[in-house]
């Protein structure tokens, strides 16, 4: 794979100063401007910076932003649930009648054995975009692997590739149990023999466990000194070893009575979850599969190959052939805990039903048209859908605000995601056009030609690895690593600049995918007083899912609406009927 490119200077201020532009006043953009000008002056701070971002590339066999990216991961100190996690609950219309709990348990724990296998043999086909071939890296931290907890700076494990006496954890009724998956020689026992085990060893235990995993919805550093609390006991550490060790974490939701409240409890019900595991799937009573996804070293994009491999697989007949005809051992798991140990768990659940009452989250499914019609009336649906945002986004606030848009950039080895902010002047003159009345219907789609193919514009200069957020953050880490040794002894202005820091301001922060197999998604809001918004676009409907404090949730119901009706205005613009 190509390495991810360091854009030049002068690519990444023209940007720069078009991208602040849509969000603030003239007298602001002319301060941001200027501000600008001087940073990237002849023999400036850019240029200092540039040099050094250049040697740090030079040094590096991976991607130049990779170290800085995890770090900031790791070194997010909030809850990460609600700050962090990404949730993703599958459509279930195919085998919601085929299956017992323990038989979707059984499919799915040899369905994710199966793919880990996979992908120590290097049999899985390699991502393509329209033939061009996405990096994979990011493969060898789906499985047994988790984040660990700890001050300042979590760490990340994962175990090396082996096939031999692996697990995965189940979590029933708050109790931990290790179900083997595969035997001493790394065969992979029988789907209908797990699902026999999980039923007879643990869906007949009704015995109620302790929430330990609990723990992982604090704060980190909170987080860290209960891990080390409980780490104190040899047994203790054997189950958190052994957590780490699975392929995966399996949770039984007892609790959701449908989709609406399945996605919310994905996030939100702390009942049977360890949400430092990289990939926790969520089996609901009503036979709905749901995944919650640590997201330090995995995207959306990447993950999609996991969703994808256990969905057919449900699809299939039950009875998966393994490799042996033994009888998984399956051991319940029991925490040993002091009375501090209680008392500290006890204080994380009050914190965490405060916490989860901060939340306001809703899901729709947008049925009236989809990714086809849009395309039909020759628009990118993604850019059809964020200029729907910005009518929506101005007509309940008043205001344009900056909108994150992740951008992969897989086409690069180590490649992650790019930053494209969706808020552009040529959506804020379609959006002025239709809030002042009077501009005729061909004034207006051609107003949304433009808005579409600047978005469109924006994501493949994203794609190519010429972004500006990724590049000025990588400046910025060079300050902070060879600041004195440049001459530089203060953080350049632009990185204190309000213009800079209103466009960096993540008010909505979006993603936006195309699983076909997916009905919901769900990640919290990064700003107080900001939503987050997941959406789906498939061929005849469109997934949007949005969250918000619940301080602002008329705000977020008054968003949502206002989507709606903007996705059927554009619509009635772009009809072909012009």
């Amino acid at each position: 794979m190509p390495s991810l490119p360091v854009p030049p200077l002068s690519s990444t201020k023209s940007k720069l100063l078009e991208w602040v532009e849509p969000l603030v006043t003239k007298e602001q953009f002319q301060k941001t401007s200027n501000v600008i000008e001087r940073f990237f002056e002849e023999n400036g701070e850019a240029v200092k910076l540039q040099t050094k971002l250049y040697e740090w590339d030079q040094s590096r066999t991976g991607s130049w932003l990779k170290p800085f990216w995890v770090n900031s991961y790791l070194e997010h100190r909030d809850h990460l649930p609600y700050s962090m996690n990404f949730n993703i609950l599958l459509k279930n219309d195919h085998y919601k009648n085929r299956f017992t709990i323990a038989e979707m348990a059984g499919q799915v724990s040899f369905l994710a054995a199966e793919l880990y296998h996979a992908i120590i043999d290097g049999d899985v086909e390699q991502d393509a975009v329209k033939g061009k071939l996405l990096d994979m890296s990011q493969y060898k931290y789906f499985f047994r692997s988790v984040r660990i907890p700890k001050l300042e700076r979590d760490t990340f494990y994962v175990a090396d590739f082996n096939k031999k006496n692996n697990h995965v954890i189940i979590l029933y009724k708050n109790n931990v149990y290790k179900v083997q998956v595969t035997n001493h020689v790394g065969a992979i026992y029988q789907s209908h023999q797990i699902a026999a085990a999980i039923e007879t060893e643990i869906l007949a235990d009704q015995d109620e466990g302790i929430n330990v995993g609990i723990f992982t919805t604090a704060k980190r550093d909170k987080a860290a000194k209960a891990y080390e609390m409980l780490s104190t006991s040899k047994l203790n550490a054997e189950i958190l070893q052994a957590i780490a060790d699975s392929i995966v974490i399996i949770s039984i939701d007892e609790d959701s009575k449908d989709s609406e409240e399945a996605i919310k409890n994905l996030m939100l019900n702390a009942n049977n979850k360890y949400f430092d595991k990289t990939i926790q799937m969520i089996i609901t009573k009503q036979h709905e599969l749901g995944f919650n996804i640590e997201h330090s070293t995995v995207d959306g994009t990447s993950i999609a190959a996991v969703i994808s491999h256990i969905s057919k697989g449900l699809k299939k007949d039950f009875h998966q052939a393994g490799q042996t005809f033994e009888i998984p051992i399956v051991e319940k798991r029991t925490w040993e805990l002091k009375q501090e140990s209680l008392a500290m768990l006890n204080q994380f659940h009050d914190d965490h039903l405060r916490q989860k009452d901060n939340y306001h989250l809703q899901s729709r499914v947008f049925t009236d048209f989809g990714a086809g019609e849009i395309k039909r009336m020759n628009f990118s649906p993604d850019a059809f859908l964020h200029m729907a945002l910005q009518i929506a986004q101005y007509r309940t606030y008043g205001r344009f605000e900056s909108v994150y848009e992740p951008v992969s950039v897989r086409f690069f080895y180590e490649g992650r995601t790019e930053c494209a902010r969706a808020t552009s002047m040529e959506k804020r003159r379609l959006v002025e056009a239709m809030d002042h009345g009077g501009e005729s219907k061909k004034v207006l789609y051609s107003l949304m030609q433009r808005a579409s193919a600047a978005h469109s514009d924006r994501i493949r200069d994203c794609q190519k690895g010429y972004g500006v957020e990724r590049h000025m953050y990588g400046l910025e880490q060079m300050y902070h690593l060879f600041g004195p040794e440049l001459g530089l002894e203060e953080l350049p202005e632009i990185f204190k600049d309000e213009g800079y820091l209103t466009m960096r301001r993540d008010f909505i922060s979006t993603s936006g995918m195309a699983y076909e197999n997916v009905k919901y998604r769900m990640f919290g809001p990064v700003v107080e007083d900001g939503h987050g918004m997941a959406y789906i676009i498939l061929e005849d409907s469109i997934s949007i899912n949005i969250s918000s404090y619940t301080e602002n949730k008329i705000k977020g119901n008054q968003l949502m609406e206002h989507l709606l009706q903007a996705l059927n205005e554009l619509r009635m613009i772009g009809a072909k009927d012009l």
